[in-house]
């Protein structure tokens, strides 16, 4: 047991470190981590300045009556060419369901890239965007594709 931690050979690159826990060397105190830090007493604070309504962009609301706004024109130019009623009358219910609220931004985006592209004619975009809104895990969105298939079709 009493044994000097001397070694006769080098250490390998595994071998443990040798610690010394003797309480006359403490760790030095540059290493300490939980070192607090006083609560500021005093209850100053600067005095914040209301904002400047004129310098904001606009709402997110406003950026997705907008968005409502412009497909639901585009989407109704393309539903005048068509003589399906049932894709009509679900467009019509897709685009109520858009309104109040129950599509994410995410699909109202991708809702509003897809009646340009349809208005464009580019079948390769419509089609990847169809394939985009059907990758999207939201029930809401779901009922209305065969809707939309019927207008790229058409």
């Amino acid at each position: 047991m009493g044994e000097s931690t001397k070694k006769d050979y080098t250490p390998g690159w595994n071998d443990p470190p040798v610690l010394n826990y003797s309480p006359s060397n403490p760790p030095p105190k540059s290493r300490i981590l939980n070192k607090r830090v006083a609560f500021p007493l005093g209850g100053s604070t600067a005095p914040q300045k209301p904002l400047e309504s004129s310098n904001l962009p606009p709402t997110s609301n406003q950026c997705i009556e907008n968005l409502h706004k412009e497909a639901s024109e585009k989407f109704n130019k393309i539903l005048k060419n068509i003589s399906n009623e049932i894709a009509k009358e679900q467009i019509s219910q897709m685009l109520l369901a858009w309104q109040s609220g129950k599509f994410s931004e995410n699909v109202q985006n991708i809702l509003t890239e897809l009646s340009s592209s349809l208005l464009e004619n580019n079948p390769v975009k419509v089609n990847e965007l169809h394939l985009k809104l059907a990758m999207i895990p939201e029930d809401a969105i779901k009922q209305y594709l065969s809707a939309l298939k019927c207008l790229m079709n058409h």
